[in-house]
């Protein structure tokens, strides 16, 4: 292993101290899609290089900072600019980059490259596969916890005790370590501005019961840890298209008082639980005043984005409706609808919902999550 591959190796991957590089992690899919949206219209980035679920874009010379500007300050604005697409997991500035077949000889070499002076550090893996594809979920892999270990080791033998693959704080700086493969590893860094970026990888960990429903389960649970909304226990809250119920279990696990709507039949776990009833046929088909008692909708319906929101406005515009805030997957028949999510966030807005946010989460796959909050 040479200590000086940065210097030595690549062109694409910036020498210590320059800040000149981000790097981002998305979905496997969503690359075409960033790349045009960052490299041929906004000409701030080109491409460094990529793979499944990784890009690394070098900031444009075009796009230097002014005289009086800090380099690093200058470039991590640049990083937020890419943090605010809807389709990034997670950017930040890369360092650059260490290879080897001994762990604990990478780890030493990517300590003498970042330094110590971080508040937590996330060992994480850029994604293998698509979200629930044969069983693989992005987060945190026991290989990238064996690494932490290692991590924490040496950096405790240095008289540092580091938060390793545990949630950051508001404002804290986080070194990353990017698994591109297990030989080949990215060092970069981020600050955390946004409630995703406390997240190893921008994925949260979700804690499973021992009898998931089904993998709505862990859309729910990322989709209100990430959009913060103040749902609390008792609150009402109504699920369109709930079937076979993953959603709600995760609802009725946080002490709400469920009611799913759906023409087919849900789970027996459920129909179990007093606080879940099961309104049996489309929501179109249920008088628009008995949706007053709920303060909070959900949907994960399979159909196109447009026929979500028609249902959801004839709801939440109904003049008994107390709906205070909004949970909706957004489905994604090509990733070309993209370019309508603008016109979507407007829509809701539209209805009356001042905060209107949109994330892929890290659970979701060719969809989205709207969140809407009063």
């Amino acid at each position: 292993m040479n200590p000086h591959l940065v210097q030595e190796a690549s062109p694409t991957m910036p020498r210590i101290g320059q800040e000149r590089f981000a790097f981002l992690l998305c979905q496997h899919g969503t690359e075409p899609t960033l790349k045009s949206r960052w490299i041929d219209k906004s000409g701030s980035f080109r491409l460094a290089f990529s793979r499944p679920g990784l890009l690394t874009l070098k900031i444009s010379e075009d796009t230097s900072p002014p005289p009086s500007s800090d380099q690093a300050e200058w470039s991590q604005q640049q990083v937020g600019r890419l943090s605010s697409d809807w389709m990034v997991r997670l950017a930040g500035l890369a360092l650059g980059t260490v290879r080897g077949t001994q762990a604990e000889s990478m780890v030493d070499e990517a300590i003498s490259l970042a330094g110590h002076d971080w508040d937590a550090i996330h060992v994480i893996q850029r994604d293998l596969d698509l979200p629930g594809l044969k069983g693989y979920e992005p987060g945190t892999t026991e290989l990238c916890r064996e690494i932490s270990k290692l991590f924490c080791q040496q950096m405790q033998q240095d008289g540092v005790v580091p938060r390793a693959n545990i949630e950051a704080e508001l404002g804290q700086r986080v070194l990353d370590i990017v698994l591109i493969e297990p030989d080949h590893w990215l060092i970069g860094y981020h600050r955390v501005t946004r409630s995703h970026e406390r997240w190893p990888g921008g994925a949260y960990n979700v804690p499973v019961p021992n009898q998931m429903i089904s993998r709505a389960y862990l859309k729910m649970a990322e989709a209100i840890a990430w959009s913060g909304l103040p749902i609390a226990p008792d609150d009402w809250i109504v699920e369109i298209g709930s079937a076979p119920g993953g959603a709600c279990q995760r609802l009725l696990d946080l002490g709400l008082r469920v009611t799913g709507i759906d023409p087919a039949e849900m789970d027996p776990m459920l129909l179990d639980n007093p606080r879940f009833e099961h309104w049996r046929g489309k929501s179109s088909a249920i008088r628009r005043k008995m949706y007053a008692k709920f303060l909070w909708l959900a949907a994960d319906a399979n159909v196109a984005p447009n026929y979500t929101l028609d249902c959801v406005e004839d709801i939440v515009q109904y003049k008994t409706s107390q709906i205070q805030g909004l949970l909706l997957t957004l489905k994604l028949s090509s990733y070309d609808l993209a370019e309508k999510m603008d016109e979507y966030v407007q829509r809701v807005r539209s209805w009356g919902f001042d905060r209107v946010e949109v994330r892929q989460l890290a659970s979701n796959r060719r969809e989205c999550c709207l969140m809407a909050q009063r």
